[in-house]
């Protein structure tokens, strides 16, 4: 796509939810009728939409956000905490009619999470009547598959759609496991009107009706999903390198918390793209954020950032001929760290 090779690193669209993240780690998951008690409770910003630009934000991106959240504290709480990181929050939409969104994370000790909540304010974003003024300098939009879980935000999700393609740009959708189980047919259909599309396998057996990584791919690709990354969790992700797919490998990590690793994954992905790298090199700086997102408790402003990511690159070597490609990485954040890319 030409048009990667074109953007800057600060002007890429990010659509998706803002909430408030309430978070637990328990010592075990309670079995029906137990009290599940955590030791503390930890309030971060969260949401897919969110974690995405704050993940951008620590590569030196200044995303603009379109989104919305309630008329409460909880929506002043995680603007303020946006603005703090560098995020445009000027297309975030305030409503009075739902609470912002809210979560409960229950993590157990192998890291995995369970949600609770709803996603509030999320549903009632509307089409922007500053739309010129959103998309001037835009080369690049990110949007999630829960944007098209209802018609208002699904005709936002459009409208940026529309205006990023006028300026001859490129749309990336991250799917999400609500959407791949919820609304399936319709995410295939988004496969033709995106550049990019960003799942991870269970939402790819969702989608296409088969575990199989390698057949997910081919049945996306004849969906007609342009540029496909499929993450395939510890083992890395498979990409299309020289007219085939073939699987990136992975970080081992002691994991904590797999809360934001996706997020974390997505934002190192697009930023790689925003600055031209090819999709092998992009694919080897997420596996690496998404590890290390997975080492920390949280998401959001607790996800890795260019340093993070270069130390762990610098520490561990890939087989065969992706450690060439991990080794133009290194070069390419030692050279971004000396410039604009350093991290907040």
């Amino acid at each position: 796509m030409a048009g990667h090779q074109r953007a800057s690193a600060s002007n890429i669209v990010v659509f998706g939810d803002i909430t408030v993240d309430i978070m637990g780690r328990v010592p075990e998951w309670p079995e029906p009728g137990d009290d599940c008690l955590a030791e503390a409770l930890e309030m971060h910003c969260g949401g897919v939409g969110a974690n995405c630009a704050l993940g951008l934000a620590r590569w030196g991106v200044r995303p603009r956000l379109l989104g919305c959240v309630g008329q409460d504290l909880f929506g002043e709480y995680v603007l303020g905490e946006l603005v703090k990181r560098g995020v445009d929050v000027r297309w975030v939409q305030r409503t009075r009619d739902a609470l912002t969104g809210m979560f409960y994370i229950n993590v157990t000790p192998d890291g995995e999470r369970t949600f609770f909540g709803s996603r509030g304010a999320n549903g009632l974003a509307r089409q922007s009547r500053r739309a010129t003024e959103l998309g001037r300098g835009i080369a690049a939009a990110h949007l999630v598959g829960y944007n098209f879980l209802k018609p208002a935000t699904e005709k936002v999700a459009r409208q940026l759609i529309d205006i990023v393609r006028a300026r001859g740009g490129w749309i990336s959708l991250d799917v999400g496991i609500g959407p791949s189980k919820m609304i399936p047919r319709k995410i295939l259909q988004m496969c033709r009107s995106v550049d990019i599309l960003l799942l991870s396998s269970d939402e790819g057996a969702a989608l296409t009706g088969t575990r199989d990584p390698f057949k997910v791919f081919a049945r996306l690709q004849k969906a007609g999903a342009r540029e496909v990354v499929l993450k395939i969790g510890k083992r890395g992700c498979l990409i299309l390198d020289q007219e085939r797919p073939e699987l990136v490998p992975s970080f081992p990590v002691r994991a904590v918390d797999s809360t934001g690793a996706g997020d974390a994954f997505a934002a190192a992905f697009l930023q790689a793209r925003l600055r031209g790298w090819s999709t092998a090199e992009g694919a080897i700086v997420a596996n690496a954020a998404g590890a290390l997102a997975a080492t920390v408790v949280g998401a959001g402003e607790t996800l890795p950032g260019m340093r993070e990511v270069a130390a762990l690159l610098r520490a561990r070597r890939l087989k065969g001929k992706w450690d060439a490609a991990r080794s133009r990485v290194l070069a390419r954040l030692r050279a971004g760290d000396k410039n604009s890319g350093r991290p907040r």
